[in-house]
């Protein structure tokens, strides 16, 4: 169990009355009645229900645009698979009778995304090595449906990876081979179409609408069927893109991946003659300003609501793909984010709420949080989230302590609770949140930023925090306030609150001579001052979470806070000369 000596909050990892939560009981009864619809609609898949005729031949295979590596290929061949920041050495024996060392890597390599370093190969051996892999899982796995390795986006994956990549492994593979590859196939097709039914609308259900199109396309199919599967598929991305191009869950990390497969999937319906369905082409025209508007100088994401360790090779891959030259504003609406830019210095902060239901169930509390970089490194960053997706870390990662914003009373401005049988990855809800986020455009000594509030502690503590950030047109300057205070007529009780500035590993973060002042060092060499004015200010060590082999040790700054004898504190963060 994590432990709160981290100096992120003990609320983050401590159990609370959840049924006392407000809306503890409307997302329970909410969740039962998902649950019981998608029973009723769906009832149990059975391997009876997945016999079909076999299709005779692959009429097409989509372009994958993942970066590959074709040396990992000789690493498959000696036994050694790397996945989700694990590496398992299995020697002779098959990966899929290997102890999985977290469920990242599990998921990945029942996913199958890495045939793709086989087929850069381009060998017999990696053929040969690619077919005797899938040969492994058909004959071990084909038929197991209550496997994780039958969840709907692991699934989906696979289902794209084969077809990707068909025509390398099956150019001179045996009959018995391919009958039995294209029997697995279409079986899977059919498996992805019975978990469908009544599965609740979420990410889990595009990644599989977007698998069984590529399927429709690329396996002989009704055109009622798919006609369908088109219509269905457009649904789920009126439903999901959001009208500022962001994904409704309000996570960065699934533009990139899912652009990776819409653009190869449009790709396919020209190459069938196919019209390309208008909302895909809408969808895909707002994804990538969005997806530019949430990277930070250095390439990576900002971390928010469930992203952490991203790729940045495949984001690059994806935006040279760009056409749209689109722009947004610094406000997206929609999705709740604000972006401040000056000269090489980026802003991104978190100015909305949390989605209900389902599309909230890997969302954070991070009302008002930001992160700060420049072309040199990133400064202030959040927790992130643990790439190796282990439980422990869940419920810090979604704490408010975990990012760089205000926690008041050492709660969360949002509260979350697991529920049992909900979908894989989609078992925690937020209970209560922020309902209203007001942000204005806001102006100081020449610069320009935002300001902005949320209610997320009203119900409990009875105040309002507010926010403010500047910057300087050259970027050399970011200045800032945070404030608590009462709605007009209410006279809460005093309480303590911390406000936390978390950063980057890359970051080394020093006390100055001078009071409440401290000295930010980068790797490449910038050095920043961060200065608070209201309340004492102390190094602290805290979390980050998104590093590549998993968590790692990290500073913050912590400022500690009375209301009502301190309503406000003031910070700025200025660049110094080299």
């Amino acid at each position: 169990m994590v432990s709160a000596d981290w100096g992120i909050g003990a609320e983050a990892v401590a159990r609370s009355r959840w049924n006392a939560q407000p809306g503890y009981w409307g997302v329970s009864t909410g969740l039962l009645w998902e649950r019981l619809r998608y029973r009723l609609q769906s009832g149990s898949i059975t391997n009876w229900q997945l016999v079909g005729p076999v299709p005779a031949r692959l009429l097409l295979s989509p372009s994958c645009l993942r970066p590959s590596d074709p040396l990992l290929a000789r690493d498959f061949y000696q036994g050694r698979y790397s996945f989700g920041g694990r590496t398992v050495e299995t020697g002779s024996q098959s990966p899929f009778l290997a102890e999985p060392p977290s469920a990242a890597w599990y998921a990945e390599l029942h996913g199958f995304r890495w045939l793709r370093h086989l087929a850069d190969a381009n060998t017999d051996l990696a053929a040969a090595q690619a077919r005797a892999l899938i040969e492994d899982w058909i004959s071990g796995y084909g038929k197991r449906l209550r496997e994780p390795a039958y969840d709907l986006p692991t699934t989906a994956s696979r289902l794209i990876a084969w077809i990707q990549h068909a025509r390398f492994f099956l150019q001179s593979s045996e009959h018995g081979f391919y009958r039995r590859f294209m029997m697995s196939l279409s079986r899977q097709v059919r498996y992805l179409r019975n978990a469908l039914r009544g599965y609740p609308d979420c990410i889990d259900t595009l990644q599989a609408l977007i698998a069984l199109s590529v399927a429709s396309l690329a396996i002989p199919t009704a055109e009622r069927r798919q006609q369908r599967i088109a219509r269905q598929l457009e649904f789920q991305l009126k439903r999901q893109i959001l009208p500022d191009g962001a994904h409704v869950s309000r996570n960065p990390a699934h533009l990139p991946e899912l652009l990776a497969d819409l653009l190869p999937l449009a790709q396919c319906y020209v190459a069938a003659s196919r019209p390309v369905p208008p909302e895909l082409v809408r969808a895909v025209d707002r994804m990538f300003p969005r997806l530019r508007a949430m990277r930070h100088r250095d390439g990576h994401l900002a971390m928010f609501h469930g992203a952490g360790y991203d790729k940045t090779d495949l984001i690059a891959a994806v935006l040279r793909l760009d056409q749209t030259e689109g722009k947004t504003g610094p406000h997206a609406v929609q999705s709740g984010y604000y972006r401040l830019e000056a000269g090489d210095t980026v802003i991104i902060a978190d100015t909305g709420t949390i989605p209900k239901g389902i599309d909230g169930a890997n969302c954070h509390a991070s009302a008002l949080a930001f992160e700060l970089s420049t072309l040199r490194g990133r400064i202030v960053t959040n927790l992130g989230v643990d790439r190796l997706l282990r439980a422990d870390f869940g419920p810090v990662a979604r704490a408010t302590a975990a990012h760089s914003t205000l926690s008041v009373g050492d709660v969360s401005s949002a509260r979350f609770r697991r529920f049992a049988g909900a979908p894989r990855r989609h078992d925690w809800r937020a209970v209560s949140g922020p309902r209203r986020v007001a942000v204005s455009d806001w102006q100081s000594d020449g610069m320009t930023g935002f300001s902005a509030e949320h209610d997320g502690y009203q119900r409990v503590f009875g105040l309002v925090h507010e926010r403010g950030i500047a910057v300087r047109p050259d970027g050399g300057r970011v200045d800032g306030y945070d404030l608590l205070r009462p709605p007009s007529g209410r006279k809460p009780h005093a309480v303590a609150a911390q406000l936390r500035f978390h950063f980057h590993p890359g970051v080394r973060v020093s006390a100055t001579q001078a009071a409440n002042t401290f000295l930010l060092s980068l790797e490449s060499g910038e050095r920043w001052a961060f200065r608070a004015i209201g309340a004492p200010a102390a190094i602290e060590e805290s979390l980050f979470l998104a590093a590549v082999a998993g968590p790692v040790r990290t500073a913050q700054i912590a400022i500690g806070i009375e209301w009502p004898e301190t309503e406000r504190v003031s910070w700025r963060f200025e660049r110094l000369s080299d």
